[in-house]
């Protein structure tokens, strides 16, 4: 964060469960700190400079609530698309997805030499950064089979 320390996926992982989980949890505070949601904003930067823990947000009912609210409009925006905006989204989707892992292995590869690819604060773009892809902030696609399946 630019006006100080932000927590590391070590400091996640007492509600990540593992490495993974907790670097793509970093990944999503980051995003939600520079997000149009005050509150999310809010609970994002609390988290990532270390004023509260990651429990202490997904327990607090005014963070939870904005969280489910924000869900709630994804789900609806989904709902509303045409066949052909659904299956558009979910090839870039699909594209955003392998070109994640792909940046997770070069981070493997830089952790295991003791460097990282991603600057402090820098955020990866998601398959919603695209313009023109429909809903409310440009989110679009179809839940891609085995995209979000337990690892």
């Amino acid at each position: 964060m630019p006006d100080g320390r932000e927590v590391d996926q070590a400091e996640l992982l007492d509600v990540a469960k593992d490495e993974d989980r907790a670097r793509s949890l970093l990944r999503a505070l980051r995003t939600l700190s520079t997000g149009p949601d005050p509150k999310l904003r809010e609970m994002a930067r609390g988290v990532l400079r270390g004023d509260l823990t990651a429990q202490q947000a997904f327990t607090d009912p005014e963070y939870t609530a904005a969280l489910f609210s924000g869900a709630a409009k994804v789900r609806r925006a989904g709902e509303q698309r045409s066949e052909a905006e659904a299956r558009e989204a979910g090839e870039r989707f699909g594209e955003w997805q392998q070109a994640r892992r792909t940046e997770d292995e070069g981070e493997d590869q830089g952790e295991d030499q003791g460097t990282s690819r991603t600057a402090p604060g820098q955020q990866p773009a998601g398959p919603w950064r695209h313009p023109g892809t429909g809903g409310p902030g440009g989110l679009g696609g179809s839940r891609p089979a085995g995209g979000f399946g337990h690892r």
